[in-house]
């Protein structure tokens, strides 16, 4: 009797520890974590001077999302807003691989043409002239017809020059 006893406490114990492990995430709950940080920071406009502790927490959770729901309409945009508040945390590494996930695994997502560019840019901004010319370069291929096509494309030569002949010829422009 002792030894069923022992047996059923030990087996009990062991089916209890399993259900605690960690589980899988659950899509509202998710979605609610996400709009909870997400939507004072959006409301703020500090996407430019995001908050390193929610960003890194926002990020977690998008990725958590795209990663548990891959089929699912929002993962494009959660990858797509984790790209922007990485760029805003002056992670562009991150930034870049969420654009990349975005252009590589949702072709059909509405605002793909923005990846691009805002990758372009973000790459752009951060001193990386070939990197920002290869995203230029993949946005006027995919986009060639694109109202922001023909301001690449006089923009690309651009990427060449130093501050100072950048400086002088925008000036130029403007006389």
């Amino acid at each position: 009797m002792k030894k069923s006893i022992l047996t059923i406490a030990i087996a009990t114990i062991a089916l209890t520890a399993c259900n605690n492990g960690p589980k899988a995430p659950n899509h509202d709950e998710l979605v609610q974590e996400i709009k909870a940080i997400e939507t004072p920071l959006m409301e703020a406009a500090q996407i430019e001077s995001i908050d390193t502790a929610k960003g890194n927490e926002l990020l977690v959770l998008y990725t958590q999302f795209a990663d548990a729901f891959p089929d699912d309409s929002m993962s494009a945009t959660y990858l797509h807003r984790a790209a922007q508040v990485a760029g805003g945390m002056d992670r562009i590494d991150d930034m870049t691989a969420y654009y990349n996930r975005v252009i590589n695994n949702y072709p059909d997502y509405a605002k793909l043409d923005e990846c691009y560019y805002e990758k372009g840019i973000a790459l752009d901004n951060a001193g990386r002239k070939e990197e920002a010319r290869k995203a230029y370069q993949e946005f006027l291929d995919e986009y060639p017809d694109h109202f922001l096509a023909e301001d690449i494309r006089k923009a690309l030569p651009l990427l060449d020059m130093s501050d100072e002949l950048l400086l002088k010829h925008l000036q130029e422009m403007e006389h």
